[in-house]
C-alpha cells in the first residue's frame, strides 16, 4: 500500500514537471547525452503475439558540460510502417519526439536520477521494455504499430532537466526492427582465398597455410556449405591446397601428406558437384588495384595463363572492391560475372553484374542490434540483397540469420541501374610494379647465363599473385615478391682475368685467359672484344663455354693482324644469346714483325728478277759470238 501510494507520487510529481508527457509532445531536441543501444531482445516483432516483450538496453553519457536533474529513459517507437530503403532513410532523418511510453511498473520507464546531477562526462546503463499489446494498443495519445510485414523504428528517448534550461528531450537512439513471421530472402556468396605463402614450383615459405585451413578457411569452408550458398574459390589457393595435400616442402624442410588439406579438397570439390562453385581469376587479383597501376589487361592475361586446368569448367567470377568504376566493368567481358561489393543495382550483361550490398554501417553497430537490422534491410530490399563473405566475422553475422532468413541464388531481376559510393580510387602500386620489371629481368638474365638449368622463374603466377588483393599492404607484396624470385645476379662475381698488354710476332697469335665464375651456380658465357684499330688488328670472339659454379676456366685469345702497330682492345663478357654482362680491362696489341717479312719477300723477288735477267743478257752475248765465228746459231729453246 505504502510502495503504490509512494509510486503515485512520483508519477504525479513528474507529470508535474512536464517528465511524462503526451506523445504528441513536439519540442526540439538538444544531444545533451550520448546514447547508445546495445541490444534489442527479439530481433523481429509478432504483431500477433500481444504477449511478445521487446526489451532495450543499452547505456548513455553526458558528454556535455552541463549537469541534468530526473535522467529518465522512455520505451519510443515510432508508429510508421517503413516499406522501403527510402522510406526507412526519410523517417530516420525526421523523427517525431513524442511516441513514448512511460508506464514505470511496465518497465516502459527507467528513471535514472532525480535530485541528485547526472554530471559532466558520467555513464549509465539503462534498461526499458514494452509489450506488443503496448504497442499495438490504441487510444487517445497512442497511435498503434499498424501493420504485419514492415520495419518500425524502436528505441528510446531520454528526458532531463539541464541546469542551463528546462524539461526536454536530452538524448535519443533507435533501431530498424522489422514486424515480420515470414523469412526473408538473401543470397551470399562465400570466397576462399588468401595470401600466397606458396612458390610456383609447389613449395611453401612456412606454414601460415596449414593453420588457415584449421581456422579461417575451415570457417568459411563450412559457411560455404550451408544450403544455398554460392562459393567463389581462388585457382591458387585450390592448387596450393592439393600440394599440401601430398608430401611437400616448407622452408627446405620436408613435410608429410597433411589430412585436413586433403578433406578441404574434396568438399571444395562436393561444392562443385553440386553446382554452387565459381572460379576466381588466378591469385584473386585486385584488379581495381591493377587498372589504378596500368596493369590490368597484364595481370588478366597472367591470370589466365596461370589457371590450372582442373577449374577452367567452373563459371568465371570477379570481385570488384571500392574504386570500381563503369569502365573497368566495360573491360571485363571475359567473367560471366562481375560482383561489385558496396554498390546497388544489377545488369545482364554480359557480363552479368551483380552489387553486394555494404555492410560497413551494419558491423559497426553493437552486436545486440546487428541482427534485427540485417533482417529489416532484407525485407525492405527491391531484391534479394547479396552478401559477399571473406571473413569469419561476415560467416558469423549471416549465420545468425539462419532462423529468419532462406538463402537463394542472386538475381539481376529486377535490373536496375548501378550505383555506389563516390570511393576514392585505391593508390598505384608503382613499387610492386618497379619490383616485378627487376624480378623479371634478373630472372631473364639467369635463364640466359644457365640455359641447360630452364628457367625457374613463372612470371605468369607470380605476377598475378603479386596483386593479390589478400595482401595487406603493398610492402608486403613486395616482399612475398623477392621471396618467391631467384636472388639478384651478381655480374661482378663473373670475371675475365688477361694480361695488360701482349706483343704479336706473326701474323695471328695464341694468348691465354682466364674466365672465374663465383656464382653458385655454373653460367655459360662468352667473350667479345671490340678494337679501336680493327683495319690493323682484330680479336675473334670467343664462342660461349660453360664455367662451373665457384670455378674457372682458360680461354685462348686469338689476335689477327694486317699490319704493323698498336691497338687497344675492349673484352666483353656476353651470355650465349649475347647479351653484355660486363666489360674487362682494355689490353693492348701490339704487332712489330710484319715489316721484316715484308721486305724479305721483296729482296728475294728482286733477286730473282735480276738473276733471271743477268742469265738472259749471258745467253745473248753467247749467241752473238757464235755468228761471227761462223758457226750456226743454235735452235731457239
Amino acid at each position: 500500500m505504502v510502495g503504490r501510494l509512494l509510486r503515485a507520487l512520483l508519477a504525479a510529481m513528474l507529470l508535474a514537471l512536464g517528465l511524462v508527457g503526451t506523445p504528441s509532445t513536439a519540442e526540439a531536441v538538444t544531444d545533451y547525452l550520448d546514447v547508445e543501444i546495445t541490444s534489442i531482445s527479439t530481433p523481429t516483432l509478432d504483431l500477433g503475439n500481444p504477449e511478445q516483450v521487446v526489451e532495450i538496453q543499452g547505456r548513455l553519457t553526458n558528454v556535455s558540460t552541463t549537469p541534468i536533474r530526473y535522467v529518465n529513459v522512455h520505451f519510443w517507437r515510432a508508429p510508421v510502417a517503413i516499406l522501403s530503403p527510402e522510406e526507412l532513410t526519410a523517417t530516420s532523418a525526421n523523427l517525431p519526439v513524442g511516441n513514448r511510453l512511460f508506464e514505470e511498473a511496465a518497465g516502459n520507464l527507467d528513471i535514472l536520477t532525480r535530485e541528485t546531477p547526472f554530471g559532466p562526462g558520467e555513464r549509465a546503463t539503462f534498461t526499458v521494455r514494452a509489450t506488443v499489446a503496448e504497442l499495438t494498443a490504441e487510444g487517445p495519445s497512442q497511435v498503434p504499430l499498424p501493420r504485419d510485414d514492415a520495419v518500425y523504428l524502436l528505441g528510446v528517448q531520454v528526458r532531463g532537466i539541464p541546469d542551463d534550461g528546462q524539461n526536454m528531450v536530452v538524448g535519443r537512439a533507435q533501431v530498424a526492427t522489422p514486424a515480420t513471421q515470414q523469412p526473408v530472402a538473401s543470397s551470399a556468396l562465400t570466397v576462399l582465398a588468401a595470401a600466397p605463402s606458396w612458390l610456383p614450383d609447389g613449395t611453401f615459405l612456412d606454414d601460415s597455410l596449414t593453420g588457415e585451413l584449421s581456422g579461417r578457411l575451415e570457417t568459411l569452408l563450412a559457411s560455404a556449405e550451408r544450403p544455398g550458398v554460392t562459393t567463389a574459390v581462388d585457382p591458387a589457393l585450390y592448387l596450393a591446397v592439393h600440394w599440401l595435400s601430398d608430401d611437400h616442402t616448407v622452408a627446405g624442410e620436408a613435410r608429410r601428406a597433411n589430412g585436413v588439406a586433403l578433406r578441404w579438397i574434396e568438399r571444395v570439390d562436393a561444392l562443385a558437384e553440386e553446382g554452387r562453385l565459381w572460379r576466381l581469376p588466378f591469385g584473386n587479383p585486385d584488379l581495381v588495384r591493377a587498372d589504378v597501376t596500368g596493369q590490368l589487361q597484364r595481370v588478366l592475361a597472367w591470370a589466365r595463363e596461370a589457371a590450372p586446368d582442373e577449374l577452367l569448367d567452373l563459371p568465371s567470377v570477379a570481385i570488384l572492391d571500392e574504386g570500381a568504376s563503369t569502365d573497368l566493368v566495360g573491360r571485363l567481358g571475359e567473367f560471366d560475372t562481375v560482383v561489385i561489393r558496396n554498390a546497388s543495382g544489377a545488369s545482364v550483361g554480359p557480363p552479368r553484374v551483380l552489387t553486394a550490398a555494404p555492410q560497413g554501417a551494419i558491423t559497426a553497430l553493437p552486436a545486440g542490434v546487428q541482427l534485427a537490422r540485417k533482417i529489416a534491410d532484407e525485407l525492405l530490399a527491391a531484391r534479394p540483397p547479396l552478401y559477399v563473405i571473406d571473413t569469419p566475422e561476415a560467416a558469423a553475422v549471416d549465420n545468425e540469420l539462419a532462423p529468419y532468413r532462406e538463402h537463394v541464388p542472386a538475381t539481376t531481376t529486377p535490373a536496375e541501374p548501378l550505383r555506389w559510393a563516390d570511393a576514392q580510387r585505391p593508390a598505384a602500386y608503382d613499387e610492386l610494379l618497379a619490383a616485378l620489371e627487376h624480378e623479371t629481368s634478373n630472372a631473364d638474365l639467369l635463364a640466359d647465363l644457365t640455359p641447360s638449368a630452364g628457367s625457374p622463374y613463372d612470371q605468369a603466377t607470380l605476377g598475378a599473385l603479386a596483386f593479390a588483393k589478400d595482401f595487406p599492404t603493398e610492402a608486403a607484396a613486395v616482399e612475398y615478391l623477392n621471396a618467391a624470385s631467384p636472388a639478384d645476379v651478381d655480374l661482378n662475381l663473373i670475371t675475365l682475368r688477361a694480361a695488360s698488354n701482349y706483343v704479336m710476332g706473326a701474323r695471328v697469335n695464341e694468348f691465354p685467359a682466364t674466365i672465374s665464375n663465383e656464382l653458385d651456380v655454373p653460367v655459360v658465357v662468352g667473350v667479345q672484344f671490340d678494337s679501336d684499330a680493327p683495319q690493323r688488328i682484330r680479336v675473334p670472339a670467343i664462342e660461349a663455354i660453360e664455367i662451373p659454379a665457384k670455378g674457372t676456366a682458360t680461354i685462348t685469345i686469338t689476335p689477327e693482324a694486317a699490319a704493323n702497330g698498336v691497338a687497344l682492345v675492349r673484352p666483353r663478357l656476353v651470355t650465349a644469346e649475347g647479351h653484355e654482362l660486363s666489360s674487362g680491362q682494355p689490353i693492348e696489341i701490339t704487332a712489330t714483325d710484319l715489316g721484316r717479312v715484308g721486305w724479305i719477300i721483296i729482296v728475294v723477288s728482286g733477286a730473282v728478277v735480276l738473276g733471271g735477267t743477268a742469265w738472259r743478257i749471258a745467253a745473248v752475248r753467247r749467241e752473238r759470238a757464235k755468228a761471227e765465228d761462223g758457226l750456226p746459231p743454235r735452235e731457239s729453246e
